[in-house]
């Protein structure tokens, strides 16, 4: 059984410089693509709100363009954490086909059929092979639920390399011209059974069965909890899983109660092994039972 207390404090103000200096990497990333987004937001406004200025049909896709990408960017700096090298190459993969694209849109003119197309196939393919990575980031954490879930998330893998395979073979070969009928037909049903399988595997692991639900834990969800306040030592009578309050100083506390499992669902509780026997998975050191002395020489004596 853990528990934690959380309380909330006020933060102080600090300098532009102080503030820049403690930020992390990821976080200086995000305000950069939050400050792009801004840009284009901005930019597209203008351009509704004031038709009569003279905007190129270049500067208007950009802009669209730079926002779609920024807002994937972000989403994928915020839930890759798990996968950093992943999302490194996910992201490189989009700055080339973002940099391609752009390229053509503004030098359309001088640039020559053959290598305009040359240039199409390298973001096209870059995007493709993004945006596989990026599905690789997305459904890799999901934990699959039962026989049913472990084989709909390894058919959207499949239907996910399938398709971004089907992609990057289209334009090696023909390149940014037409593929062909039969072709295309079937790079869209691959589309079609990854995004399937993608979505049948998220809902599952979202609404499906977890693990543990049938076995009820021995405390129960909410129970009174004993403790002093850390600002005012005072006594307080909280609930586990519940937000309460001291009686003396207001201050806000949270205490959580939670048995510990197996990944699996099984419970640990009184389990002295090294490893689950529901699924054979190695038990953390700090999740083992550790029994009290009197129960251990009781145990010897019996």
């Amino acid at each position: 059984m853990t528990g934690t207390i959380g309380a909330f404090a006020p933060n102080g103000f600090f300098g532009i410089y102080e503030l820049g200096a403690k930020m992390k990497r990821t976080q200086l990333m995000l305000w950069g693509f939050i400050g792009f987004t801004l840009i284009a937001m901005t930019g597209g406004a203008m351009a509704v709100l004031f038709p009569r200025w003279r905007y190129d049909d270049e500067v208007i896709v950009s802009i669209l363009l730079l926002g779609i990408y920024v807002l994937g960017a972000m989403v994928l700096v915020c839930y890759g954490k798990r996968m950093p090298i992943t999302r490194k190459l996910c992201l490189l993969g989009l700055l080339v086909s973002l940099v391609s694209y752009l390229l053509v849109i503004w030098f359309d003119r001088p640039l020559s059929r053959y290598w305009e197309s040359v240039i199409l196939s390298v973001g096209s393919i870059s995007l493709a092979l993004a945006g596989g990575l990026a599905h690789r980031v997305f459904i890799w954490p999901i934990k699959a639920r039962g026989m049913c879930g472990v084989w709909l998330k390894w058919a959207a893998v499949v239907f996910a390399m399938l398709t971004v395979g089907l992609i990057v073979f289209g334009f090696v070969a023909e390149g940014a011209s037409y593929w062909g009928r039969g072709y295309l037909r079937g790079v869209w049903i691959s589309v079609i059974f990854t995004a399937g399988t993608t979505i049948a595997t998220g809902a599952i692991a979202l609404f499906g069965a977890k693990p543990g639900d049938d076995e009820p834990g021995l405390l129960e969800a909410c129970m009174q909890v004993s403790m002093t306040c850390p600002r005012c030592q005072s006594a307080i009578e909280a609930q586990s899983n519940r937000e309460s309050r001291c009686d003396s100083c207001r201050l806000k506390v949270r205490v959580e109660v939670e048995e510990p499992r197996c990944g699996c669902g099984y419970l640990l509780y009184q389990l002295e092994a090294d490893a689950c026997p529901e699924c054979g998975r190695a038990v953390a050191a700090d999740e083992r039972w550790v029994a009290e002395k009197g129960e251990q020489s009781t145990g010897l004596m019996g």
